[in-house]
């Protein structure tokens, strides 16, 4: 743990910043990672920044009452005003009460799996998330209520309580939990949701009412297209926490974006296989076998390429048909 002294206000700055940032709905959430990772003392200045916000918004209204409690004593005996007042402690006071709609910025922390590896995380009110290599989430609030899927996959299990909602955000759409099993995985192609135990509803900002996945059932939806509701094995929900990748009838975009998150290789599909699907079992081991797998059980070609900033596996048609 770094020194609070080795935390200068200039970090403290910077940690204010990103706590800011982070509310806004285009957050520069790989900015906020790297300058994070830049420094041992930057994720102690931001938990600092993000305990002292949370204590006050928790607080504000006793500390509002006490200090007004206290300007109505001072206000009967002029003399001890000044002492109070003049006080570090006080002055903090009195700059609760001289702005009154103060309101915290929302604490929001990210987990993250590394590649190769996956995490198991404990958050408030009994919910139990299992984070793919890969993977990152980001938890607002301190209820821990509120969730936004940012990248990988993860599976979670929450504790039944009708009192208290969980909401996983997945870019437009809204997945709500009352007490189930489900794993949500997203691509640059789209997401899926499928439930083990329980149900969950989803909404989206775009469409009007929602859709209930009960047990057994995944949804899945793509860019440009309409949700899907398919039956799936139960069972095999979440298998890659035994080692396997199993698919039912899911987009080869999806298959190929959690082939890129274990292989560590950037795995592109071509236009000509855009409509197509994958079903079946793959088994994950150190990662390397998973695209050769994949194009063997589906006839399908491997072709390395230059893309962008970097090199790329294409996954094709064999012999280009």
């Amino acid at each position: 743990m770094t020194a609070r002294s080795d935390i200068d206000e200039g970090l403290i700055e910077q940690a204010l910043h990103w706590q800011t940032a982070l509310e806004s709905d285009d957050a520069d959430w790989d900015s906020y990672l790297a300058w994070l990772e830049a420094d041992s003392r930057h994720r102690d200045a931001f938990d600092a920044v993000a305990l002292v916000a949370a204590a006050v918004d928790e607080y504000k209204d006793a500390v509002r009452a006490l200090s007004e409690a206290h300007v109505a004593t001072d206000a009967r005996r002029p003399g001890r005003s000044k002492w109070l007042w003049g006080s570090g402690a006080a002055a903090a006071l009195a700059l609760v009460v001289a702005v009154p709609m103060l309101r915290a910025p929302e604490t929001a922390m990210i987990y993250a799996a590394d590649a190769g590896a996956s995490r198991s995380v404990s958050l408030a009110g009994g919910t139990a998330v299992t984070l793919s290599p890969a993977s990152r989430i980001v938890v607002r609030g301190k209820d821990a209520t509120r969730i936004e899927m940012a990248s990988g996959e993860a599976y979670f299990a929450v504790r039944h309580d009708p009192s208290r909602s969980l909401t996983v955000q997945v870019g437009n759409y809204r997945i709500t939990d009352i007490g189930t099993r489900f794993s949500v995985n997203i691509s640059d192609g789209g997401f899926r949701v499928a439930v083990s135990e329980g149900a969950v509803a989803v909404s989206s900002d775009t469409a009007e009412g929602e859709v209930k996945v009960t047990a057994g059932h995944q949804l899945m939806a793509r860019q440009g297209e309409g949700l899907a509701l398919s039956p799936v094995v139960a069972a095999e929900i979440g298998s890659w926490r035994q080692g396997r990748l199993s698919y039912s009838n899911a987009p080869l975009s999806l298959v190929a974006a959690d082939i890129s998150r274990y292989s560590g290789k950037r795995v592109i599909v071509d236009p000509a296989l855009e409509a197509d699907h994958f079903s079946g079992t793959l088994v994950i081991g150190d990662g390397s076998r998973l695209l050769a797998d994949l194009a063997a059980v589906m006839d399908l070609s491997v072709h390395a390429e230059r893309a962008g900033n970097g090199d790329a596996l294409r996954l094709g048609r064999t012999g280009g048909r």
